[in-house]
């Protein structure tokens, strides 16, 4: 679906057409869902704030800003505001989140390259933890929602120059983890046998 596609079902919703907003919906619900994933780790809770998402989102599309914002960077400044209220409710330190980690691994996959790929999925998020907050909302945004660098700029009110340098720094520093960790986790290398 293209900009202008998008623009005339926001047009639409904002008259009060269901079926314009539950099309937008349809568009959008899996950047949204994958960017609140990626803030909580909690399939279940991502459920939850993806929802509370569109239904803010639904009730305030009249009062959206004028093409001066891309829809999907309307809709990530929403999901961001939503998992900030999420963090800052007292319901959200009392609430204790059993949620079945489910990865998504290759079916065809063995028994040892499915745990390689779990274990793998782990030590990014921790490497993702361990990055500065702008630099951890760059990354998300790009490659968990899928965002450009455009509507990553966007949605960080940033300019696209500026999203550029953040996700540099961010990989640049996760290359170093990724280096550091393998240098004390892999294995001693092997002696050379002699030669003669």
């Amino acid at each position: 679906m293209n900009a202008g596609e998008v623009e005339q079902l926001v047009e639409q919703a904002q008259g009060g057409d269901v079926d314009a907003f539950a099309q937008l919906y349809d568009q959008h619900v899996t950047t949204i869902f994958r960017y609140a994933y990626g803030k909580t780790s909690s399939r279940a809770l991502a459920e939850d704030l993806t929802s509370e998402t569109f239904v803010r989102a639904f009730r305030s599309i009249t009062r959206r800003p004028e093409r001066s914002l891309d829809f999907i960077a309307w809709l990530i400044t929403i999901a961001r505001n939503v998992v900030i209220d999420h963090h800052r409710s007292a319901w959200s330190r009392l609430a204790v989140v059993t949620d079945d980690f489910d990865p998504q691994v290759d079916q065809a996959a063995g028994p040892e390259e499915a745990a390689i790929g779990i274990l793998g999925a782990e030590a990014l998020r921790a490497a993702l933890d361990r990055l500065p907050a702008d630099q951890r909302e760059c990354l998300l945004l790009r490659f968990y929602a899928g965002l450009s660098i455009t509507e990553t700029a966007q949605a960080m009110e940033r300019t696209e120059g500026a999203i550029k340098q953040l996700q540099w720094r961010a990989t640049n520093k996760l290359r170093g983890q990724s280096a550091a960790h393998a240098a004390f986790t892999d294995e001693p290398p092997e002696p050379r046998s002699a030669a003669r």
